[in-house]
């Protein structure tokens, strides 16, 4: 296991708007929330991204590891997308934290077994490493993974129950001393109106929809979150361009994210939008906001 979760980027300064995202894997953050973390590191808010896993069991093309030092394929996979990870949270605007848990893999994968990985670890073990971030960074608002891992991956779900463990340790102030507790917590979420269009256009280009991704392993028509259970919707259209470059950093899992096989106009339309669910602390019925920060006191922030 390596050390504990180390800054690659700016320290915290100040007590101005912070975003804390804690995403399982590298790319996580470009192919999933990359126009909402873009969104809110040009509006002014300090944001920060902690990934929870090396990215090791990933699929790759033995070519891009030529040159990266190391006997073990999965260890220079992990050297790989770092340096990938590095360069698309540059171009997004964000500082980057690891907390150094081995890639699990896929659900009844081989990667499951490895002792480092984030699905072997104990899950209060995992919130803590969260909690301190927490603690250090004093964001106002976090993000995560949904409960189903958006596609089952085990450590995107893990992420989800340890972030949420995190915030339950730290609004218990007998468990610690001094705190800090995150106003919002959020996870990303796709609406089952958007799977099912997108399951319709694979259709048409006569692409299989449950076999999805650069490995083809996701079932598309297993996925989705009903829109009545999500509170917010940002338009990220003026920033697709910058989820797009950070998206393509990521060349070793196919630079782009699952959606660069539909054609353009197609994909633009359906990243022109990102949508999200509050986790913490449960929203009301009929709960809607129009951005993470409506609310908190920030003038002009949303």
């Amino acid at each position: 296991m390596n050390s504990p979760a180390s800054r690659r980027d700016g320290g915290r300064t100040g007590e101005g708007p912070c975003l804390l995202a804690i995403l399982a894997h590298p790319d996580d953050e470009s192919f999933g929330p990359g126009g909402t973390l873009a969104h809110y590191s040009r509006r002014g808010v300090d944001v920060h991204l902690l990934t929870m896993t090396d990215g090791a069991a990933g699929a790759v093309d033995p070519i891009l590891l030529e040159g990266i030092p190391g006997a073990d394929p999965g260890v220079r996979l992990a050297r790989l997308r770092q340096r990938e990870l590095e360069a698309a949270c540059e171009i997004l605007g964000i500082s980057l934290h690891l907390a150094g848990y081995r890639d699990s893999g896929m659900a009844g994968s081989p990667a499951n077994a490895h002792p480092d990985c984030l699905q072997r670890a104990a899950l209060d073990d995992v919130a803590e490493r969260i909690a301190e971030r927490i603690l250090a960074l004093r964001p106002q608002v976090v993000l995560t993974h949904d409960p189903t891992g958006g596609y089952f991956h085990p450590d995107h779900i893990r992420c989800n129950e340890a972030t949420l463990r995190a915030l339950r340790l730290l609004s218990a102030p007998a468990e610690r001393a001094p705190t800090h507790v995150p106003e919002r917590g959020f996870y990303t979420a796709i609406p089952r109106a958007t799977v099912k269009r997108m399951t319709r256009m694979m259709r048409l280009m006569g692409r299989d929809p449950s076999r999805f991704g650069t490995n083809r392993d996701i079932d598309l028509t297993r996925l989705g979150i009903d829109e009545a259970d999500l509170q917010v919707r940002l338009d990220v259209r003026h920033v697709l361009a910058v989820k797009e470059a950070a998206s393509a950093c990521h060349v070793s899992q196919g630079g782009g994210g699952a959606l660069r096989r539909l054609p353009d106009p197609a994909r633009r339309w359906l990243q022109r939008h990102e949508r999200f669910a509050q986790a913490w602390p449960t929203p009301g019925a009929g709960l809607r906001r129009k951005g993470f920060f409506e609310g908190l006191g920030f003038e002009g922030l949303r």
